[in-house]
């Protein structure tokens, strides 16, 4: 499928595709060197207006109902998966699985969007009545804008474990995607703006290093989210928090899998699939594997 790519990759704030900045950094396929775009690596500066146009937004956006901001994500669900063949590919040239697991990621996206829909489900507030004319009321309020950092394996889906959800609980977001796979997150803001949701409700900030510390330390921003390695996990909580945000920090993970005698062979193709799918590169990977007893036909099972 040709889909169409801009020779530079901007940042997306308050609606507006923006590609000024003082430096940019080469995009290339992990497939085979490709080039695909340069992606601007913004300063401090950017992620100010970032963070502007998203508290201009935030008033209006919290004060609708949880049912009227959940029907932008209801159409941004539709755009998904008329876009499912463009969003795999542009997976799979920027990040460089193969298609089939770049459709199962974006297929993902779409599944954690219908979550965020089905969120007037769960969300309510509660009256607790504690004594004889004393009630406890639990209400649940937007916080303000949040920032999301994401990494490079999957840029269809994790950015989606937190966008639908902030958004549709009533807060504006800035999305830090990695410097190596900008061209998804992009995709997806110019997919809500389609879908309706306001100017400044959802914002894309690229950058590296400069731009993750910028996010710790703004006073604009109130909670950031972090999927990536364990050692800039413990960084960014640490900075965070010491700045008074709320902060979820997701590092890598190891997993072992232990292989019985009487484990059936079929077992082998998913073995493999559990430590090579996605390159390898996700947290999910199993990075040891223990045979127990005599296994050998297996472990020869597992090699071809």
């Amino acid at each position: 499928m040709n889909i169409e790519i801009k020779e530079l990759t901007g940042n997306f704030i308050n609606g507006e595709v923006r590609t000024e900045a003082p430096k940019t950094l080469k995009v290339v396929s992990p497939i085979d060197g490709k080039f695909l775009s340069e992606v601007v690596l913004s300063e401090a500066k950017a992620l100010d207006e970032a963070v502007q146009a998203a508290q201009k937004a935030f008033p209006d956006w919290a004060a609708k109902t949880l049912k009227q901001r959940v029907q932008v994500l209801y159409k941004f669900r539709t755009l998904l998966e008329e876009h499912l063949d463009e969003l795999t590919e542009l997976v799979h040239i920027e990040n460089g699985k193969i298609r089939d697991e770049a459709r199962a990621e974006v297929l993902k996206g779409i599944e954690l969007t219908e979550f965020a829909c089905s969120l007037p489900q769960f969300i309510n507030d509660e009256v607790q009545v504690v004594s004889r004319g004393i009630e406890c009321r639990v209400t649940h309020e937007p916080m303000g804008v949040m920032a999301s950092i994401v990494p490079f394996n999957f840029p269809a889906m994790v950015p989606m474990w937190t966008i639908p959800n902030a958004i549709a609980l009533g807060n504006a977001l800035i999305l830090k995607p990695s410097e190596q796979a900008p061209l998804t997150s992009l995709r997806l803001a110019q997919l809500f703006k389609e879908a309706g949701l306001p100017d400044g409700i959802f914002n894309v900030v690229n950058g590296d290093k400069e731009i993750v510390e910028a996010i710790c330390d703004h006073p604009g921003i109130e909670g950031v989210t972090f999927v990536g390695s364990t050692k800039v996990a413990k960084i960014v909580y640490k900075r965070a928090t010491s700045n008074l945000k709320r902060c979820i920090a997701l590092g890598g993970a190891k997993n072992h899998l232990f292989v019985l005698p009487d484990a059936k062979l079929d077992m082998a193709q998913n073995i493999a699939s559990s430590f090579a799918g996605s390159a390898g590169q996700r947290c999910m990977a199993a990075s040891v594997l223990v045979a127990v007893g005599d296994n050998d036909e297996m472990i020869k099972a597992i090699v071809e």
